[in-house]
């Protein structure tokens, strides 16, 4: 008994079916949780103030390299995504074209039907003949059984284990209150918030960001047709080897299907027979 309890221990560990850790008791636990959601927000409220004072110490330079970077970035996507759909349409009627005229699409197809068909064929040939074989043996093997005569241990190990807070759930519960309320963005809000309040920067920053965004857009449009193209095309390509593929598949499979069934219902058949009659002669001379 001792042993099965310990195995049943073990096994749990590896299962990882553990008891939920509760950081909700009304208790120390609850409070460690609180406390970490608590030096969470006082965390945020450091980084948010950390990076107000960052924004508010950058230059007319610094605006000028945001103001560069940040606005070719946004035209850049911009003119992507104007374009991008065009030349996704343009290469997918191309594509589709191609595909279609693949001429292993169909050879593929129809090679690809007739196995699929005569495996499917031969399995349910086997299961059907296997069947017919085993009733039919059973009776025979029966017939010739009878001639030759003149019938849970469940021990459920439970283990009680008391509700008390240790170190390392109470260390467990802190971090999941921290986990929950910390704000891992709240640098870049405050460095956000200090760049909209230093004037400095915004000079910089309004001076380079419409002409970088203009040329963002321009180089956006080329490299979202470019790409649009490159996936519509290999999408209606797809489609396009898919519908001729697949109608010469749906002709291939029939014919393999049965020309497989035969020789599956033969080979069940034979294979029935036998455990069939093994099992009635078995049973017939049990007397």
């Amino acid at each position: 008994m001792r042993y099965c309890l310990l195995l049943l221990i073990a096994l749990s560990a590896l299962t990882g079916c553990e008891p939920e850790l509760d950081c909700f008791d009304r208790g120390e636990l609850e409070q460690s949780y609180n406390d970490g959601r608590q030096a969470a927000a006082e965390e945020n409220t450091a980084e948010l103030e950390k990076g107000r004072q960052v924004g508010l110490s950058l230059t007319e330079a610094d605006g000028r390299s945001d103001g560069t970077r940040e606005g070719f970035s946004d035209g850049f996507l911009t003119g992507h995504g104007r374009t991008y759909p065009v030349g996704y349409d343009d290469g997918y009627s191309d594509g589709g074209f191609d595909g279609a005229a693949d001429p292993d699409a169909c050879s593929d197809g129809t090679s690809a039907g007739i196995s699929d068909g005569e495996a499917d064929g031969y399995d349910d040939g086997y299961s059907s003949g296997y069947s017919d074989g085993g009733s039919a043996g059973y009776s025979d093997g029966y017939a010739d059984g009878a001639s030759t005569c003149p019938s849970d241990l469940r021990a459920p190990a439970t283990a009680e284990s008391e509700d008390k807070a240790d170190p390392a759930d109470v260390r467990a519960c802190f971090s999941r209150g921290h986990t929950f309320a910390i704000d891992p963005s709240a640098f870049e809000r405050g460095l956000a918030a200090g760049k909209v309040a230093n004037p400095e920067y915004q000079k910089g920053y309004q001076a380079t960001y419409p002409i970088a965004f203009a040329r963002g857009v321009a180089d956006g449009e080329i490299a979202g047709y470019g790409d649009g193209y490159d996936d519509g095309y290999l999408d209606g390509y797809d489609e396009g080897f898919a519908a001729i593929y697949n109608g010469c598949y749906d002709e291939g499979y029939p014919a393999g299907y049965d020309a497989a069934w035969s020789d599956g219902y033969d080979d069940g058949y034979s294979g029935g027979y036998d455990d069939g009659y093994s099992d009635g002669y078995s049973d017939g001379d049990d007397c």
